[in-house]
Order: C-alpha cells, then sequence, then structure tokens
C-alpha cells in the first residue's frame, strides 16, 4: 500500500465507475445470484483489466490501495474467509463485512478501516477523467461522450461534428527551449480554443499535442466556422507561442461518416490534409455518400 502523494494519482487511474457499485461486487462475491449480463460485464472486465480488476475490487470496498499481485491473493483469502464464516454462523457474511474484518483482524493490513461510498467514487472518476496539465477531458472521457452523442443521433437525427487539432512544429519547442516551454504552450493553446465554446461543446487532450472537439447539434459548415475562429486566434498569438500553429481537420455525422469509428477517421485524414497543404489550416473532405 502507498501513503504518498502518488497515492490519489493511483486512485484516479484504478476506478471506472460506470462498471462497479456496491451491488454489482457483492453478486461476484456471491452474495446474491449474478444475473447473465453481470457475469458478461465481469467477464469483459476481466479479460481488460486483468488482475487490476481485483485491485479496483478491494479498493471500493476499503479505500485502499494494494499491490497487484498481492491484491489477488488477498481477494482469494477473503472469498475463503467470507465462506467460512458465513458456514460458522449459519447466513450469509457480505463481503464488505468480511473483508474489513479479514484485512484488520486477521492479516492486519488496515489499521483504520472505512467504507467508501459511490459519491465518493463518482468524484474521483469524475477526476480520472481530467488531463492533469491542461485540465481538459481526457481521451477515456472523449469516447464516453461520443458514445452517447452518437447515440442521440440516431435516435434524434441531430448532427455533429468532430475537429481534430495538431500543433504545428510543437516537436521543435520541447527540442529547443524543453519541456517546460512546451507544457506551456499546451496550456495557453488550451485557453484560446476553450475561450469560445459553448457550454454543450467539449474539448479533450487526445494526445501529446493533440486535441479532439466534439461540437454537438454543430453540422459541418458550423464546424468550419469554429474551427477557423480557434485557428485565427492561435495565429494571431503566435508569436507569443514561440510561432506554433494549428492543424485542424473536421469530420460531421451523418455528412462525412455515419459510424464513430469512421468519423474519427476522416476526422484524422482530413489533419493530415492540412499538413500536406502546409500546415496552419482546416481541411474537410467533401461529402462521402
Amino acid at each position: 500500500m502507498t501513503n504518498s502523494e502518488d497515492y490519489q494519482n493511483r486512485l484516479f487511474q484504478i476506478l471506472n465507475n460506470e462498471s462497479f457499485s456496491a451491488e454489482f461486487i457483492s453478486g461476484i462475491a456471491g452474495d446474491r445470484i449474478q444475473d447473465k449480463e453481470e457475469k458478461v460485464l465481469f467477464e469483459k472486465l476481466l479479460s481488460e483489466a486483468g488482475d487490476d480488476l481485483y485491485v479496483k475490487l478491494l479498493f471500493f470496498i476499503t479505500h485502499e490501495v494494494f499491490e497487484k499481485q498481492n491484491a489477488v491473493t488477498l481477494w482469494n483469502e477473503i472469498i475463503d474467509h467470507k465462506n467460512k464464516l458465513s458456514s460458522l454462523l449459519n447466513r450469509n457474511i457480505e463481503i464488505t463485512v468480511a473483508t474489513l474484518d479479514y484485512l484488520s483482524n486477521i492479516k492486519k493490513e488496515l489499521s483504520s478501516p472505512q467504507l467508501i461510498g459511490e459519491t465518493f467514487i463518482g468524484k474521483i472518476a469524475e477526476l480520472s477523467s481530467i488531463d492533469p496539465l491542461t485540465k481538459l477531458y481526457n481521451r477515456q472521457h472523449l469516447k464516453q461522450f461520443l458514445d452517447n452523442e452518437f447515440i442521440r443521433y440516431k435516435r434524434y437525427k441531430i448532427p455533429f461534428s468532430i475537429v481534430f487539432i495538431d500543433i504545428d512544429k510543437f516537436k521543435n519547442v520541447n527540442d529547443t527551449l524543453g519541456h517546460k516551454a512546451g507544457d506551456d504552450i499546451l496550456i495557453n493553446v488550451t485557453k484560446i480554443i476553450t475561450s469560445d465554446l459553448r457550454d454543450l461543446d467539449i474539448c479533450t487532450r487526445y494526445g501529446g499535442d493533440e486535441f479532439v472537439l466534439v461540437l454537438p447539434h454543430t453540422n459541418q459548415s458550423k464546424a468550419y466556422e469554429i474551427a477557423e475562429r480557434i485557428r485565427k486566434k492561435v495565429e494571431i498569438h503566435s508569436y507569443k507561442l514561440s510561432d506554433i500553429t494549428l492543424s485542424m481537420g473536421i469530420a460531421c455525422c451523418p455528412y462525412h461518416a455515419n459510424t464513430l469509428e469512421t468519423l474519427m477517421a476522416e476526422a484524422d485524414n482530413a489533419v493530415y490534409i492540412s499538413k500536406e497543404k502546409g500546415k496552419n489550416r482546416t481541411s474537410m473532405k467533401k461529402k462521402l455518400f
């Protein structure tokens, strides 16, 4: 376990609020019978997270982070302890009680055990969706947001657009001025990008010097106006930003694509078109169908 400053960062990284709840964990532990969907979800989580899943399970119950290998061993021991207690007392001992009893009284792993509520879990999960440098949403949150936006499109047929943004010559800044200067540019570009966005729009940090905007209720022409406004603002302030500019690519659903995968690919390809044409521009393909 850790109690260093790294502690909170690890909490943010391992938590997935969408999948975890007290009811879900009680099913995994055998407090109640899991339905078919829960069994499928558990297998999916185990396949995706591997042994990290047990770190998450124990964290949910104890608010403590255990090393991965230790978490697997402890979880199996706790389940065995739970079954023995249930048999001895002739009634089901819930997983939370069994966990705290085993880790506090038998393993002596917890000096001051505490239960963690789902509200707090939600707050941590929200923080885990934030890029620590720019304070923008990260790639994980982008996927969730796009999934929801696409569901709305299929139901109501309201268009939405995405804008891929790549900072031109950013590597040169890091190489010549250092990473601190690069970080400052990312922060300042973030402020410019987000200054004119509506409340319903989101800006995410997609990669090192890449950003993705999602613009709900926005067709391709309006998205182009927004992108160009941002690009020109950065161009105007480029003398303060080590002469960096932006290359941008737009894709609109359903104008350019009617699946998320194709939409993302089209926006990404449009950025490459901007790069090939000399950078510092916004590109968008013609309607594909």
